[in-house]
């Protein structure tokens, strides 16, 4: 654990362990590898804690788990605080990560501070990652048009989505977004109608997004949504999800009903590819579905490229 920073503070008279508080089962080095896996699954603060929680709690008995890091002002209470306790200050290779507190009424066993501990050093990197994607989600700015996240940050969150894909096998995918002949509804319209267009648009992709999905707006008329955990079959049907939304009404302005329609590329991450080499490839993507007649959605990727019309 040399990357784990331990203090320990019990304090209460009471020297026994009681039998209902000893560690309910031994992690085996299977069962260790497994709760490692779940913790990567997670780039999201709070899903990762949840599993943290959950898996600690069924392995050893205690009444609260409390968790506060200063520098991202996050705070975290689960359970009643007992009169024992043992705290951990966390950092993984120089980067802080806050302070855990557990507590229950009777003393930890030296066996259970042990297990403890091991489940935090699988926890470090995990919460490290989590951190930094919390980060990044909370610098980028919100465009002023749409509400959504601009493009200023999002190099980051797509280069802590690869690390994950790469480190632990978990897909990837990104979709990018063009509206059809934007230009001539400002043309025909005016710029105040192509606006209300681009809002409309956002609106309707946030609302057929996935709950985990992060959506952006990378300037102009073009938009972003990271898929986490999905794989090419999946994201082309939130893909599609979210052209069939923009066809199925139009936009009111005025007196006008203005229809549009999204061109879309669709990729997956792949071996060697990098922030900027993944966005390429969905630029690309977007390319080839315009230069077949547009409205239409185009995967690519290094080892193949499909296409679907719908």
């Amino acid at each position: 654990m040399n990357n784990t920073h331990l203090t320990l503070n019990q304090t209460v008279s009471d020297s026994h362990t009681n039998e209902q508080y000893l560690a309910k089962d031994v992690l085996s080095e299977e069962g260790l590898a497994e709760f490692n896996n779940r913790l990567h699954e997670f780039l999201d603060f709070y899903q990762l804690f949840d599993t943290f929680i959950n898996e600690l709690r069924a392995t050893i008995a205690c009444d609260s788990i409390e968790y506060e890091d200063e520098s991202t002002q996050t705070t975290l209470v689960n359970g009643s605080t007992g009169k024992h306790r043992c705290e951990y200050m966390l950092k993984y290779d120089g980067f802080s990560l806050g302070r855990i507190k557990i507590t229950r009424d009777t003393k930890f066993s030296g066996n259970e501070l042990d297990l403890i501990e091991v489940m935090l050093a699988g926890l470090s990197l995990p919460l490290r990652n989590a951190l930094r994607y919390q980060q990044a989600i909370k610098l980028a700015q919100r465009d002023e048009l749409t509400g959504l996240r601009n493009g200023s940050y999002y190099h980051d969150v797509v280069n802590l989505e690869i690390e994950r894909a790469r480190r632990y096998k978990k897909p990837f995918s990104l979709l990018m977004f063009d509206l059809d002949d934007f230009e001539k509804i400002n043309d025909t319209y005016g710029r105040k109608a192509g606006d209300v267009v681009l809002l409309d648009v956002a609106r309707r992709i946030e609302g057929r997004a996935r709950g985990s999905d992060v959506v952006y707006r990378n300037g102009g008329d073009e938009f972003l949504v990271f898929l986490p955990n999905t794989e090419k079959a999946e994201a082309m049907i939130v893909a599609q999800r979210i052209k069939d939304a923009v066809l199925n009404s139009a936009c009111k302005y005025d007196n006008d009903d203005i229809f549009f329609t999204l061109s879309a590329g669709v990729v997956t991450v792949t071996h060697g590819d990098t922030a900027d080499k993944l966005i390429d490839r969905a630029g690309k993507a977007i390319f080839h579905a315009k230069i077949l007649g547009k409205d239409r959605i185009y995967y690519d990727s290094t080892t193949g490229s499909g296409l679907t019309t719908e």
